[in-house]
C-alpha cells in the first residue's frame, strides 16, 4: 500500500508542473501591450489567474461543498477518518472531508476513480474481534460515500485490525491514532 501512496504523491507532482508548465498566469488587455503601457489612450491592467488543483476546481464546481479553494484542498487531502474506542461511527469532522472526496469522486473528474478503505483498530481486543472492528469501520465509510451517491462497485472494503499500526507505542494517543479507516485510490 506503500506504493500507493507514493504513487498519488509521483501523479500530484506531475500535475503541479504539467500545470506550472502550462498555464498562463498573466493575460494583457489590448493589442499585446505590457502591463501599466497606454495602448490606444487607456492604461491595461493586468489580469491574473490563480492556478487551482483541478480535482479542488471539480469540487467547487460540482457545487456540492462550500468553502474555500484553500479548505477543500485541505479537507480533500484528509485520507484517513478516526474513530473513538469500539466505535464505527463517524464524526462530524470525518464527515465534511467525506462530503468534499464525495464532491469529487461524482464529479466528471472523478468518475473513474476507485478506492480501497481500508480498516484499522488499536491493539485491544483479540484478533477475530478487531478485524471486524476494521472492517465495520471501513463500511462506516463505504456506506457514507454510498449516501453521497458513489456506487459500492468503486469502493473496495479491507480490514487490518491491529495488524498495521501507525504508532507502535502502547499508550492512549498510538491507541487513537491507530483507530481508523484511511482511504487509498486505487489505480482504474
Amino acid at each position: 500500500m506503500k506504493f500507493a501512496h507514493i504513487a498519488k504523491g509521483v501523479a500530484t507532482g506531475l500535475a503541479v508542473l504539467w500545470l506550472a508548465g502550462c498555464a498562463s498566469n498573466t493575460q494583457t488587455s489590448g493589442s499585446g501591450a505590457e502591463s501599466g503601457e497606454v495602448a490606444g489612450g487607456h492604461q491595461t491592467a493586468a489580469v491574473t489567474t490563480p492556478l487551482v488543483d483541478p480535482a479542488v476546481q471539480a469540487v467547487i464546481d460540482s457545487g456540492k461543498v462550500n468553502g474555500s479553494a484553500e479548505q477543500i484542498a485541505n479537507l480533500l487531502k484528509q485520507d484517513t477518518v478516526h474513530f473513538g474506542f469500539d466505535s464505527d461511527k463517524l464524526s462530524s469532522n470525518d464527515i465534511k472531508a467525506l462530503d468534499v472526496q464525495a464532491a469529487y469522486l461524482t464529479s466528471p473528474a472523478g468518475l473513474n476513480s476507485k478506492l480501497v478503505v481500508e480498516g484499522h483498530t488499536d491493539e485491544r481486543g483479540t484478533r477475530t474481534y478487531n478485524l471486524a472492528l476494521g472492517e465495520r469501520r471501513a463500511k462506516a465509510v463505504k456506506s457514507y460515500l454510498a449516501l453521497k451517491g458513489i456506487s459500492a462497485s468503486r469502493v473496495e472494503v479491507v480490514s487490518y485490525g491491529f495488524e498495521k499500526p501507525v504508532d507502535p507505542a502502547h499508550n492512549d494517543t498510538a491507541w487513537a491514532k491507530n483507530r481508523r479507516a484511511v482511504i487509498v485510490p486505487v489505480e482504474g
